[in-house]
């Protein structure tokens, strides 16, 4: 029998990909959890072989609170600083939809052409099964404790770090748990966890 050859590090023809991560006073928060996605997108699209430690690259300010995009496929593309304010969250429009954003690809047209100047951010349906919104993963408070979507859009980085601390657990979350929800709350790296007092919801 022949023995199979070793995969070679060739880059998919795929669209590049982009990491954002939160940067205060120079340091980058929850590094770890990054760098798991990084390396997993790295090498299931891209077939990338070769480790990269993303804190070598990453050089933030020293002061104040910034938005850090590192752009990239195989290699490191590009890497961009940006000052960060907080956006304001309390209308959703819930939107029907079956979209492929496993990965967190730059081209998001299939996520943005859903977006409305109406409300701030879409929630995202998938067959009746609630995903995420544009931007955040997302969790409601049924009976005491904080779910989220057992198959989410994308699978980031906060919910990650929440469902490994037991903060969250993963389940099918539909209208119905929507409308039984105690609290409704967006997640993502530079958000944090932040719940949505006075959430309105807008239907299609």
């Amino acid at each position: 029998m022949h023995q199979r050859s070793t995969m070679s590090c060739v880059t998919k023809s795929i669209s590049p990909c982009f990491e954002t991560l939160k940067a205060v006073n120079g340091e980058i928060a929850h590094l770890s959890f990054h760098q798991a996605r990084f390396d997993k997108t790295r090498s299931e699209l891209y077939g990338s072989c070769q480790k990269i430690v993303l804190s070598e690259h990453l050089n933030p300010p020293k002061e104040a609170l910034y938005r850090v995009r590192v752009e990239y496929a195989q290699e490191i593309m590009k890497i961009e600083y940006i000052p960060y304010t907080p956006r304001h969250f309390e209308k959703f429009a819930l939107v029907e939809a079956d979209i492929d954003y496993k990965h967190k690809y730059c081209d998001r047209d299939a996520l943005n052409k859903h977006l409305r100047p109406d409300v701030d951010d879409v929630l995202f349906m998938c067959n009746g099964k609630l995903q995420d919104t544009s931007i955040a993963n997302i969790a409601l408070l049924i009976d005491g404790k904080w779910q989220t979507p057992h198959h989410p859009l994308l699978e980031g980085t906060t919910r990650a770090r929440l469902l490994a601390s037991g903060m969250l657990q993963s389940t099918h979350l539909d209208i119905k748990s929507l409308q039984k929800a105690e609290k409704f709350a967006i997640m993502n790296a530079l958000i944090g966890f932040k719940i949505i007092d006075n959430v309105l919801w807008i239907k299609e």
